[in-house]
């Protein structure tokens, strides 16, 4: 277990500077990284909806701040990280769809994540 929270770790140190990036470079770079990592779990998930199938584990927790990062943006913008990965689509879908999951944020957290990602000049904000 240990092993996939570092992984978690290692997807946030990727994507934070990926969704801030303003220009192609390190989009794509980033956005490799990212993708690796997020290929690593697409092996191991299991038929879900979770994690761990049913039950709801902190890795859950830790995964799903993550996945609202790019919920958050345009489909465009964040489907080609995801492309070819249906477990993680649809663990991500599932994190999305859960109550605890939706009530960690106020209703305008994306246009506020959004918002500040425009003031930072990131290319993925559109």
């Amino acid at each position: 277990m240990s092993h996939i929270l570092e992984t978690l770790t290692a997807i946030v140190a990727d994507a934070w500077p990926l969704l801030n990036a303003p220009g192609q470079a390190t989009v794509e770079t980033k956005g490799a990284a990212l993708r690796e990592k997020l290929a690593r779990f697409e092996v191991v998930l299991s038929e879900g909806p979770y994690f761990a199938a049913a039950d709801f584990t902190m890795v859950d927790v830790v995964a799903a701040p993550i996945f609202r990062f790019f919920d958050s943006l345009s489909e465009k913008a964040s489907a080609p990280f995801f492309e070819g990965l249906p477990r993680v689509a649809a663990w991500r879908s599932a994190l999305r769809a859960r109550d605890s999951v939706k009530r960690a944020v106020g209703p305008d957290y994306a246009d506020r994540l959004t918002s500040e990602l425009r003031k930072r000049q990131a290319l993925l904000a559109g």
